[in-house]
C-alpha cells in the first residue's frame, strides 16, 4: 500500500449520516482529531489497497458500546472497500454486526477500527462516510468523511504541490481573496466552496498556474465553508472559512 496524500479538513455535511451536538465520541486520524470532518487520502491503481486507520477515544466516565456505520456517498467503477470493527467484513456490509465495548477514557488501538480501499487496477475518487454511534443513544454520534483519490500509476500529485490561502479569516460580509499555485502541467484545475449542507456556493476553474480570486460573501449566511482545489480529478487541498 502506498498512501500518497493526506489531508484533513473541518466539518462537512456526511449526506445521510445525522451528526450530533452531544458527543461522547471522538474519531482521531493519524493523532488528530476528525470528529465530523474530512479525511483525503491517495493512491494508484497498482495499490493492493489503501487503508485508513481510525482510532475511537470514549470521552465519558462509563463504557460505552458503540457500533459503526458505513455510507458509500460516491464509488470508483471495478473497486471495493471494506471496513472492520472488531472484526471485518465484506464489502456489502453496511453496518457492524455486534457492539464493541469502549472503556471510560479509552481510546480504541490500531487494530480496531479501520476502512480499506482496493483499486483492482482502476482509478477515480471514492466518497464513503463512517458513522460511530452508541447503540444506548442513536443520537450520540461522530463521523467522518473518507475521500480516497486512486490515480493511475506513476502519478504522484500531493497536497505539497498546491498552495492555497484565503483571507480575511474569520471574515464578516466583505470580500475575501484566495491566492494560490499549481504544480506544472496541472489540468482542469478548479476551485470551489461548499456550504456546511454539501451545497456548493461558489466554484471556477483555474486557467492560470498562479494567482489571486475575490470573492464577495455579501450573500453568505453565517457559518463554516470549507474550499478547495481539485487538479485532474483529485482533491490536493481542503481547508476552510468562517463567516461571521
Amino acid at each position: 500500500m502506498k498512501i500518497k496524500s493526506i489531508i484533513l479538513v473541518v466539518a462537512l455535511a456526511m449526506g445521510g449520516i445525522s451528526l450530533s451536538s452531544a458527543q461522547s465520541l471522538k474519531l482521531l486520524y493519524n493523532g488528530e482529531d476528525v470528529s465530523n470532518s474530512e479525511v483525503s487520502v491517495g493512491g494508484t491503481a497498482s495499490d493492493n489497497d489503501v487503508k485508513v486507520i481510525l482510532n475511537i477515544t470514549n470521552t465519558t466516565e462509563s463504557a460505552i458500546d458503540v457500533k459503526v456505520r458505513k455510507n458509500v456517498r460516491a464509488d470508483i467503477e471495478g473497486s471495493y472497500n471494506t471496513f472492520c470493527f472488531g472484526s471485518c467484513f465484506p464489502p456489502q456490509t453496511e453496518e457492524s454486526t455486534n457492539p464493541y465495548t469502549i472503556g471510560a477514557g479509552e481510546t480504541t488501538g490500531d487494530d480496531v477500527f479501520y476502512v480499506q480501499l482496493y483499486p483492482d487496477g482502476n482509478t477515480g475518487t471514492a466518497q464513503i462516510a463512517y458513522e460511530v454511534f452508541n447503540v444506548d443513544d442513536t443520537d450520540d454520534n461522530v463521523a467522518v468523511l473518507v475521500n480516497f483519490s486512486i490515480t493511475p500509476t506513476g502519478i504522484t500529485l500531493s497536497k505539497k504541490d498546491v498552495n492555497l490561502k484565503v483571507y480575511p479569516n474569520p471574515v464578516a460580509g466583505e470580500l475575501v481573496y484566495v491566492d494560490y499555485s499549481l504544480p506544472n502541467g496541472a489540468l482542469n484545475a478548479t476551485f470551489t466552496m461548499y456550504n456546511m449542507l454539501g451545497t456548493r456556493v461558489y466554484g471556477r476553474a483555474l486557467e492560470d498556474k498562479s494567482g489571486k480570486i475575490e470573492i464577495s460573501t455579501n450573500s453568505f449566511s453565517k457559518g463554516i465553508y470549507l474550499y478547495s482545489i481539485e487538479v485532474d480529478g483529485i482533491r490536493l487541498a481542503t481547508k476552510r472559512l468562517i463567516v461571521l
